[in-house]
């Protein structure tokens, strides 16, 4: 039974590897040709505010980085069959010296580490290439070194003794060693929200209050309407690597804070940005991050129990085609493997946070103007040169945003209501 259980299982991984990695290149090539298509003429209902030229860089934009995903996406499926099928990882399982809890720690820091350098070039290429074509880039040399360096150490000094105590519980607290894992995961990712805006975002940012005269009296009523604080309204030096613009909130508690891009503010008039604001703010009033934390504890109890009740069973490793049963090694298969097995849930995750930006759509509306965020939206989209047109299937599966005709038709909807 434990040969057939392990058959099946493999049959199952190396299907689902193939058919997901094709799946996303059909998208992609979905995605191509709309954007193709609808190259030469701007949408009827955006061609007053967004330019043909502006149109064009948007849809080149997104075809540059389209086609680079393609190459990409081949390239994780070989890396999955030198992992998985060709056994790569029990290679690399059996070449880390040391032993016990040791050897299970070294395996795990040193496969994070390969797959870090090997994902390298792609993020150079991106930054300095895509991006520097496209005239987005501001990232030098020296900051874009400084910044995975920074992000390297802060990884280890967080990850490495979260990794060390998940291995330690599952060798010593016996049958429902998950339980305690699944405990100290939890109290760790609320510790990691709550710290993140204050202590983790300013070791690459710098993050100011938005302080502008003229812009106090707004923000503070439409802050407190929401039943925050103005302190709480936050600009990111964004500029100093990107001229891309952005918003979005985070933290949680005293430590919860609105961020705007300094980029996004100098496009903006005063009254699109109290609009952009208010959406933000929607999404704290609607409390969104804490439905999301919800949703993810469910999760992540869902998994650890799966990874209790498979922990011990040989089908399961010789099932993603390695040998090695060990702790590091059923913390690895399920960071790696199992997303494969959930990549159909993705649209489920998108729709819903889709539903999320219509809701603060909604907020932003009743507390402002509609028309100002329309505007403030398009403005966005000319910034980032991100096109307007898209195929509604690609949209559907990956997009966490709505498309812009559903969001500006929806915003529009209601201001006839």
């Amino acid at each position: 039974m434990e040969n057939l259980f392990s058959y099946y299982t493999q049959v199952i991984f190396l299907c689902l590897i193939v058919t997901n990695h094709l799946f996303e290149v059909y998208l992609y090539r979905r995605q191509l040709t709309t954007l193709h298509e609808n190259q030469s003429t701007v949408p009827e209902e955006f061609k007053k505010i967004i330019s043909i030229d502006d149109h064009q860089k948007a849809i080149h934009y997104a075809t540059a980085k389209l086609q680079l995903g393609q190459w990409k996406l081949m390239w994780e499926a070989v890396l999955f069959f030198y992992w998985f099928p060709f056994r790569g990882l029990e290679k690399l399982y059996l070449a880390t010296p040391f032993i016990d809890l040791k050897k299970e720690m070294a395996f795990l820091v040193l496969f994070i580490l390969i797959q870090t350098l090997i994902n390298l070039p792609w993020s150079i290429y991106s930054t300095f290439f895509l991006e520097e074509k496209f005239g987005f880039n501001r990232t030098t040399p020296k900051l874009f070194i400084a910044d995975r360096f920074k992000g390297m150490i802060l990884g280890f000094l967080i990850g490495a003794p979260l990794l060390y105590c998940m291995l330690l519980i599952s060798d010593s607290t016996g049958r429902y060693w998950w339980m305690i894992a699944f405990g100290l995961m939890t109290i760790f990712q609320f510790l990691l929200i709550w710290i993140y805006p204050t202590f983790i975002a300013p070791l690459f940012n710098k993050f100011n209050p938005l302080s502008s005269d003229e812009l106090k009296k707004g923000i503070d009523q439409l802050v407190q309407s929401a039943g925050f604080n103005a302190k709480e309204v936050f600009v990111m030096d964004a500029s100093r690597r990107s001229s891309h613009g952005n918003a979005y909130f985070t933290g949680l508690g005293k430590n919860k804070r609105v961020v705007f891009f300094d980029t996004l503010l100098k496009d903006l008039s005063h009254r699109e940005i109290f609009a952009i604001l208010a959406h933000e703010l929607g999404h704290m009033k609607l409390k969104h991050i804490p439905k999301s934390i919800i949703v993810s504890l469910i999760l992540s109890f869902v998994g650890f129990w799966l990874m209790g009740e498979v922990s011990i069973k040989n089908w399961f490793y010789s099932g993603h085609f390695v040998r090695a049963i060990s702790p590091g090694m059923l913390f690895l298969i399920f960071m790696q493997a199992i997303p494969m097995y959930t990549f159909w849930l993705t649209p489920i995750g998108s729709w819903i946070s889709r539903r999320k930006e219509f809701e603060a759509d909604e907020y932003a509306a009743k507390e402002t103007n509609p028309e100002d965020l329309i505007s403030g939206l398009l403005k966005l989209y000319q910034q980032n040169a991100s096109p307007v047109v898209t195929d509604r299937f690609y949209s559907n599966f990956y997009h966490s945003h709505p498309p812009a005709f559903e969001r500006v038709a929806r915003l529009r909807s209601l201001i006839k209501s």
